[in-house]
């Protein structure tokens, strides 16, 4: 099997993780994976908050998709924007107290939700066989 077939076959298994973990979300937190990730991430921050452009490279999203997502999160009272000091153009995107809560709520069910989808997913022979042959292609470490 080439290295291309490899990588479509992980391709698809991560895109069909991605789509369970994002139904279960959907169906539990009301969130979108891109949502909760940006929530998790301004969570992990001493100071509660990243700038939009570093938090889209993060979440691997275009700026206007950022700009929706974080008008999504601003509506339910889980971020707001604030401007950069150090730069007018800039902007923060800032966690709430609320969404703060929410989120620190929402991480051991969300862990617990992804440790039962990849469970599932590796327990089926492609997944394990996608796995073997990625291993076969990655490099060994000296």
């Amino acid at each position: 099997m080439s290295a291309l077939d490899t990588w479509d076959r992980i391709s698809g298994l991560f895109a069909g993780i991605e789509q369970r973990l994002s139904e279960e979300l959907r169906k539990t937190f009301d969130l979108g994976v891109s949502e909760f990730r940006a929530l998790q991430r301004l969570s992990i921050r001493d100071d509660r908050e990243l700038r939009m452009s570093e938090l889209s490279e993060i979440l691997q999203l275009s700026q206007s998709s950022m700009t929706r997502l974080v008008e999504r999160l601003e509506r339910r009272g889980y971020v707001y924007r604030d401007n950069c000091p150090s730069d007018g153009r800039g902007k923060f995107c800032v966690l709430t107290e609320s969404g703060e809560a929410y989120i620190l709520a929402a991480i051991p069910e969300f862990e617990q939700t992804l440790e039962r989808v990849l469970s599932e997913t590796f327990a089926a022979k492609d997944a394990r066989m996608i796995a073997r042959d990625f291993a076969d292609i990655a490099p060994t470490q000296p």
